[in-house]
């Protein structure tokens, strides 16, 4: 039984190899061994001291985990010389990233190629034309100190956590660039999403396994929730989308295109202007 049981896991392993074989190119950076399936185990072992590889492999070595390739570069020169190529420009396909958009590749952060340029033009030029940087940021950033100056006082002479003032105070400085709106530093709305938020960046870890894992994506939807938190992501997700659609919609009832007052509303202006010319770069809703 013992033989047959060893003999299983032997053809189960060459299977496994033999499917997920890769002919790399020649000048592939060399990196540790990779099992089929899990990637190079010494990303596991070595996680807190990639020195110990690099002195192993060099200034450049590959790594596996899961499905993912990575590229470790491990000195200044190298890596200012990968910044500066137009080859090692593009986003990690991490369907994490896009939970907002349901795995579609969306905004400036997330994307790259023609759509990334086309965002990051366009959001330039309307924070330089709405005074970013000028006098309508330094007013919005005064005027956020002096409210959060004097929401400090309420802690005086005790001790306390930080609190979630400081947070809000940074919201409503790209919020009301976004929108010429701000939030109260009570607004039980802002203060839930954001408890939310930090929730998912403490418990949510295994989730990113997924993205490296996929045979995890076929997990029955209650193991998912219970093994990697996937509820409070599908939670956040719903939040985020109400807290921007109330937005949306605001400004959508009372848009003027000839007095657009906020990024919002350019960016509404614009993408009614790109139905008329469908063949132009896009932007998505």
């Amino acid at each position: 039984m013992l033989v047959e049981a060893i003999l299983f896991v032997l053809v189960a392993a060459l299977l496994i190899y033999l499917v997920t074989k890769e002919n790399l190119p020649d000048n592939v950076p060399k990196g540790p061994l990779t099992i089929p399936g899990l990637g190079s185990l010494d990303y596991v072992f070595y996680l807190s001291d990639m020195r110990r590889l690099r002195d192993k492999y060099g200034d450049i070595f590959l790594m596996k985990m899961g499905s993912k390739k990575m590229v470790y570069l491990c000195n200044y020169q190298l890596v200012k010389e990968a910044f500066s190529s137009p080859h090692v420009v593009n986003r990690p396909q991490f369907k994490l990233l896009w939970f907002l958009t349901d795995g579609v590749p969306a905004g400036v952060i997330f994307t790259d190629g023609e759509q990334w340029s086309t965002l990051r033009r366009f959001l330039l030029r309307q924070m330089r034309d709405l005074g970013m940087g000028k006098s309508y940021m330094e007013d919005a950033i005064m005027h956020e100190a002096r409210k959060l100056a004097k929401d400090f006082e309420k802690h005086v002479d005790k001790p306390a956590k930080i609190p979630k003032s400081l947070e809000v105070s940074v919201l409503n400085i790209v919020w009301r660039l976004v929108t010429n709106k701000d939030y109260g530093y009570d607004d039980k709305k802002v203060i839930d999403l954001m408890d939310l938020m930090h929730r998912v960046t403490t418990d949510t870890g295994p989730l990113v396994l997924p993205d490296f894992f996929p045979i995890l994506n076929y997990l029955p939807k209650f193991l998912r929730n219970y093994l990697l938190k996937e509820h409070l992501v599908d939670e956040l997700k719903k939040k985020c989308i109400d807290f921007t659609k109330e937005a949306i919609d605001e400004h959508r009832a009372n848009l003027d295109p000839d007095n657009p007052l906020d990024v919002m509303d350019h960016y509404l202006i614009e993408m009614d202007e790109q139905k008329k010319n469908p063949n132009g770069p896009q932007f998505k809703s």
